[in-house]
């Protein structure tokens, strides 16, 4: 692996095990708990758990987490859908009561999904942790209760934020009163302290059918959401299996619907594909030809992707996207020297928080978790110090569709955390946030690493760049950071590419994660995000 192209920060090594995760102080409770003794399982607990306290913009308790563990005693890879459905009272007549043509992003009404992260840690811990909640949870309730930094990313958000979240009496005092004004405020959550307490000693009983979800309950009637508490006590997540592909040799994981992870891997064989049959042309890192071929592979990977992703009971038979003869056709429709194919991709904002951890007995754990916007729904449950989520906005208020709102259904997710296999054991463990940009990332990264033999630091803070919509775009944009070449700005405008060129860095391209497991030596590679506020630590 090469580090020289992008020189930044140095990439992370260790042999002992490694965490990447897009805090700092979070990597740091991995690291943690690894050296106490855990092992992958426990280690991704402490960071979800951390993240909740150091990253409350980005992801919590009140939102929804997916994850694929590695377990290396029995050499099998398990899939966790930790997302919540709609609620029971959450009806297309609900909304027409209301007169809204489209769920609102914000507000009470944008509550309307059980929050799934609790059970998912759990069923994480239950089937492969080692050690007791009570130790695991003691990092973040620490930050919780004594207080902590606040991020640079966390400060902006407030700054962003401000008025939206204002509207929420929970929200303002916890966030706008007395939240932190500058970057290194410390900033302290004491009722979610004593909410990570509560879930140490009782578990999914006092998430989902305790006070937790009495709490919750209070709240969302205050705030004209459809959820209630019965609706927390009839969750129930679900381990599954990995949606798989191919890439450059690899096997390519992550997870199936209702999970937007299969349109990464139809851009990753669409667009292996298409280099197999365009040989002749110089496809190198930052060039016009590559970004061109990849973000058209994408679109047509979106279009797949839109026609097939909802609810794992109603999603459309999606293993054929994945045949070869598909995606060479997919690949075939990608003119070298034209813009083809429409992106569908619509600008989210898509906070959440990926993280990944690997042990010293060969377990990796890929893990994302989120509340779908900044903030989720901007509602704060005043007596637990947690944001709601505001994924069920993801609903369509038309019957008949995929994507329609019913209750019970859980809705269409960008979620997905991904792994590459060699020899059928996981190389590369790796994700980003990003909303609809995940997938972009993910092709991006995996090509960087695998084709140009980049390492994963390198990898990761080389420039990026996401095909984007909004409702004035017309037509849609190809965003990219600025450390793109002039030729290969000028080479994707005369392919008829509309750009809208960003900064150097920019947050809106996610913050990715990744650790490379090398075998042959023994060493494990881990980067982290410089558009975050994150590192990767090596034992």
């Amino acid at each position: 692996m090469t580090s020289d192209a992008y020189p930044g920060r140095p990439a992370a090594l260790g042999s002992r095990g490694m965490v990447t995760a897009p805090h700092a102080l979070a990597a740091q409770a991995g690291v943690t708990t690894l050296t106490n003794g855990g092992n992958a399982a426990d280690a991704a607990i402490a960071i979800a758990a951390s993240l909740t306290a150091l990253y409350p913009h980005m992801t919590g308790i009140g939102g929804d987490a997916f994850f694929l563990y590695y377990d290396a005693a029995s050499d099998a890879i398990h899939a966790y859908n930790g997302s919540g459905a709609a609620a029971h009272e959450a009806t297309l007549d609900f909304y027409a009561a209301r007169k809204d043509s489209h769920i609102p992003e914000r507000s009470g009404a944008a509550v309307l999904t059980v929050p799934g992260a609790v059970d998912a840690w759990y069923a994480l811990h239950e089937r492969f942790g080692t050690l007791t909640m009570e130790s695991i949870l003691a990092p973040a309730i620490g930050y919780a209760q004594a207080g902590a930094p606040a991020a640079r990313s966390f400060v902006a958000a407030i700054h962003r934020l401000r008025d939206m979240l204002s509207q929420d009496d929970a929200a303002r005092v916890l966030l706008v009163e007395h939240g932190p004004r500058r970057t290194g405020d410390r900033f302290a959550n004491p009722a979610l302290a004593q909410t990570l307490r509560e879930i140490a000693k009782g578990g999914r009983r006092y998430w989902y059918e305790g006070e937790a979800a009495a709490a919750i309950d209070r709240c969302c009637r205050s705030v004209g959401s459809p959820l209630r508490a019965r609706d927390l006590a009839a969750h129930r997540g679900l381990f599954t299996q990995p949606c798989r592909g191919h890439f450059f040799g690899c096997a390519s994981l992550t997870m199936p619907p209702n999970s937007q992870g299969i349109a990464a891997l139809v851009a990753q064989q669409t667009y292996e594909a298409y280099c197999e049959q365009h040989g002749d042309l110089q496809l190198a890192d930052g060039s016009a030809q590559r970004v061109h071929a990849q973000s058209e592979a994408i679109g047509y990977a979106y279009a797949d992707r839109d026609a097939c992703v909802g609810d794992p009971r109603d999603a459309s038979p999606w293993a054929p996207l994945l045949d070869g003869a598909h995606t060479r056709v997919l690949a075939q429709a990608i003119d070298p020297n034209a813009l083809a194919q429409e992106p569908v991709a619509h600008v989210d904002a898509g906070d959440t928080a990926y993280f990944a951890c690997v042990d010293s007995g060969g377990n990796a754990v890929s893990f994302i978790q989120s509340l779908f916007h900044s903030f989720g729904a901007g509602v704060v449950v005043p007596e637990l110090g947690i944001a709601l989520q505001n994924r069920g906005t993801a609903f369509e208020l038309t019957a008949g569709t995929l994507r329609s709102l019913v209750p019970g259904r859980r809705p269409f997710h960008t979620l997905m955390p991904c792994m590459l296999l060699r020899d059928g054991r996981p190389w590369l463990v790796y994700g980003s946030m990003g909303g609809e940009g995940q997938p972009q990332t993910a092709l991006q990264l995996t090509t960087r690493i695998l084709v140009d033999g980049h390492d994963p630091q390198t990898a990761i803070e080389a420039p990026r760049w996401r095909f984007t919509r909004d409702a004035t775009a017309e037509p849609a944009q190809l965003h990219l950071e600025a450390r793109f070449s002039q030729a290969c700005r000028a080479g994707l405008r005369a392919r008829g590419h509309e750009l809208h060129v960003l900064g150097d860095f920019d947050e809106s391209m996610g913050h990715a994660g990744a650790i490379c497991i090398d075998r042959e030596r023994g060493v494990l590679v881990g980067g982290a995000d410089p558009r975050g506020d994150g590192a990767a630590l090596g034992l």
